[in-house]
């Protein structure tokens, strides 16, 4: 008797382990088929590299983006200079370049990409795949969504006048995704088939048990300045251009 309890046993145990490998694979195989990113010159983006992110309009579109501190409203009498992501109004102007960091590069038992897509070192970035983002130098912050927040008293404490708009911020810290950084993590999404021209969305994946109001970032006009936010009802088309050493030398001699 007790050598059929164990025969049936083992059994049970084959086949967990069976549709758990089976599971992982299904898994590896759908994020292999994800197309990977590219950037203008028409190679693959890669995790930790500096690339500038500029604006797919050419001609009044504005160029690449960068920090800047943004006045707002911390309540109806007291205001705060943001940390906020802006968009240069110049074509020309290539903003501060990037780097990105995927879930799994922080967090590895997540196994977002698979180890076949690293090679010499390096991983690609492929759509759909969250990543953090931050400016190259700065990479003990990362861009962070806005706080969207809830009406209280009759008012809306909200930096913006929109209730729906949340900026993006430089608050984050980066690694560790979960339910307290759920608000740091972004994906890219391509735009034209013909083109490399993709919008940056805000729709984490890193947490299942959360509630996400997602969005896709676009451009707010605000006294001046192009503020990168995120809404539900507009986008914008952006380009990567990859960074290199002489284009950073040249900028800051500038």
């Amino acid at each position: 008797m007790w050598n059929r309890v164990l025969l049936l046993l083992g059994l049970l145990i084959l086949a967990f382990v069976q549709v758990i490998d089976g599971f992982s694979h299904h898994h590896h195989h759908q994020l292999d088929h994800q197309s990977a990113v590219h950037d203008t010159d028409g190679n693959e983006l890669q995790a930790g590299m500096p690339y500038y992110i500029v604006s797919a309009i050419r001609g009044g579109g504005g160029g690449g983006v960068s920090l800047g501190r943004r006045e707002s409203s911390t309540s109806q009498s007291h205001t705060a200079h943001t940390p906020t992501v802006k968009q240069s109004s110049y074509d020309r102007n290539m903003g501060t370049p990037v780097m990105f960091s995927p879930a799994s590069s922080e967090h590895p038992e997540l196994e977002l990409p698979s180890s076949a897509e690293e090679e010499e070192g390096t991983m690609i970035i492929r759509e759909s795949m969250d990543m953090n983002i931050c400016f190259s130098g700065m990479d003990n912050r990362v861009w962070q969504v806005e706080e969207r927040r809830e009406q209280s008293g009759g008012w809306w404490w909200s930096s913006s006048k929109n209730s729906s708009l949340r900026y993006v911020t430089v608050k984050g810290k980066p690694g560790h995704p979960g339910e307290s950084t759920m608000r740091n993590w972004f994906r890219i999404e391509r735009i034209s088939e013909g083109n490399p021209v993709y919008r940056i969305v805000y729709c984490p994946n890193v947490c299942e048990s959360c509630h996400v109001v997602c969005g896709r970032v676009g451009i707010t006009k605000e006294n001046g300045e192009r503020w990168l936010s995120v809404s539900e009802h507009r986008e914008f088309p952006f380009v990567f251009v990859k960074a290199r050493q002489s284009q950073d030398n040249k900028k800051k001699d500038e």
